[in-house]
């Protein structure tokens, strides 16, 4: 996950619940969201031990340290593979739905200014000892400094790939953090060699750290709702010497996505439809095989000649299209169904307006498939873990919010509440699974407390539903 876009993006995060929600806001617009839960992280590296080995499939099952075991393809490890057998693996995709993740023996270790590839083939000349600098940095005399430092530090089985964020480091910041990624692979290693259960041998940064961080360190603008969170940045930032003026605590009566107008925007991606600007609408109905997109015209402004109608809406539907697909997290195929259009210059011009949308992701995230004879456009995004909808309303024929998702809601609620003012000791009425969710020393019962000045007593009412709530003051 990587924001891209320029420093006048913005980033909101709500970090005063179970959950981080991060917003990004692009031309006064929500361009992004991401839900960070904790759980497993891409890049995490494992001690792993292979329980089946799948020939058909080219590829070895392996048991890993609380997570569903994972799918390692033999052309992404050195060697051969047999039952039992111990292996440092990491994971190179997260699992969705019912697929567990998929893991690569090629380690590279994700630091904030660099990677470190520690088990390179010494004889592979494209790969063995290589130094790789941000092609951004165009000063020669500091890509000759770069290179003469590293050179100097790397052995020959390594790999460095340099950030862009670390050019401007000095010689101690660079060589402190390569050796704090190889002290990583040191206790890898020291875990194969003594193995006696999978284990997680490096917690790597989630997405959505990596985009925060590397936000805040090249000094976009942060706003933080939460104050764990606000001094967790800062003090990343007071420890490289960066100015931390572009990092603001929210610390109004609203909360934050209350006060920025971010909740509508959600509760409109968790909508099948959505209108447009100018008028007219698109409905978006996904399913386990595919996202069906259908441009509708209904309520746009008139004109007299229909295809120059049909073509105006088209290419208003698609920057919306690709904005919803995008904070829906929908990945897979999808298949979008626009108004008819007279003519092959007017598919062009749509066509068009998806890829200038889509920005950076046509590099490889997205491929077109372009239209079909029906007249429909098919195109393919890589999907990057479980989609808004389900996170939030699972996959239920009448969606209803999941467990964490409603947890959260009540947690903001409250919190909503006693920043309007409200004070005391209270008791809290949840509906039975909520409760059980908040027991004594748990994360959110320690919010509430923080929240309320106390923890509230809890009751059970099994006439709630599950996001609601009713708070009685004693």
């Amino acid at each position: 996950m990587v924001a891209g876009g320029t420093e006048t993006d913005r980033l909101l995060i709500d970090a005063v619940a179970c959950e981080r929600r991060i917003a990004l806001i692009r031309n006064d617009r929500l361009a992004r969201l991401w839900i960070d839960r904790g759980g497993p992280a891409r890049f995490d590296i494992h001690l792993g031990r292979v329980s089946k080995i799948l020939p058909e499939m080219a590829a070895a099952m392996v048991v890993l340290d609380g997570v569903a075991d994972g799918l390692l393809p033999f052309d992404r490890i050195d060697g051969p593979l047999h039952e039992g057998q111990w292996v440092i693996v990491q994971i190179s995709r997260l699992g969705f739905e019912d697929k567990g993740p998929k893991l690569t023996g090629r380690i590279a270790i994700e630091g904030l200014g660099m990677i470190l590839r520690p088990n390179e083939h010494p004889t592979d000349a494209k790969r063995g000892g290589l130094v790789e600098l941000p092609r951004k940095l165009k000063d020669e005399n500091r890509r000759a400094v770069l290179m003469t430092l590293f050179k100097g530090l790397i052995a020959r089985e390594e790999g460095i790939t340099l950030r862009s964020l670390a050019i401007d480091w000095d010689d101690g910041a660079l060589a402190g953090e390569l050796g704090q990624l190889r002290a990583v692979w040191k206790r890898a290693q020291a875990a194969l060699a003594s193995p006696a259960k999978p284990v997680v041998v490096f917690k790597a940064l989630s997405d959505a750290d990596q985009l925060i961080e590397r936000h805040v360190m090249a000094g976009g603008e942060c706003i933080v709702d939460g104050s764990d969170e606000f001094v967790r940045l800062r003090g990343l930032l007071r420890a490289r010497g960066l100015d931390d003026a572009h990092l603001i605590r929210h610390d109004g009566t609203r909360l934050l996505f209350d006060d920025q107008d971010i909740e509508d925007d959600i509760a409109t991606a968790l909508q099948p439809r959505v209108p447009l600007p100018g008028g007219g609408w698109i409905a978006i109905e996904q399913t386990t095989a595919l996202c069906a997109i259908d441009v509708n015209a209904g309520g746009s402004d008139s004109d007299n000649d229909q295809a120059r109608r049909a073509e105006q809406v088209n290419l208003r539907a698609a920057p919306e299209i690709v904005r919803q697909l995008q904070l829906r997290n929908i990945g897979g195929l999808v298949v979008i169904d626009p108004l008819r259009m007279a003519g092959k210059a007017s598919r062009d011009r749509f066509e068009a307006a998806l890829r200038d949308a889509f920005g950076p992701e046509m590099s490889g995230a997205v491929q077109f498939g372009g239209f079909t004879r029906l007249g429909l456009f098919e195109l393919t995004r890589q999907r990057g873990g479980i989609a808004l909808g389900e996170l939030m309303q699972g996959r239920l024929p009448d969606p209803m919010p999941t467990r964490t998702a409603a947890l959260n809601f009540v947690l903001r609620s409250v919190i909503r509440d006693m920043r309007s003012g409200q004070g005391g000791r209270y008791r809290l009425y949840l509906s039975k699974d909520l409760v059980a969710d908040l027991v004594p020393g748990s994360h959110g019962q320690q919010i509430l407390e923080r929240a309320m000045g106390m923890a509230p007593e809890l009751a059970a009412d099994e006439s709630l539903s599950r996001a609601d709530y009713r708070l009685e003051k004693l």
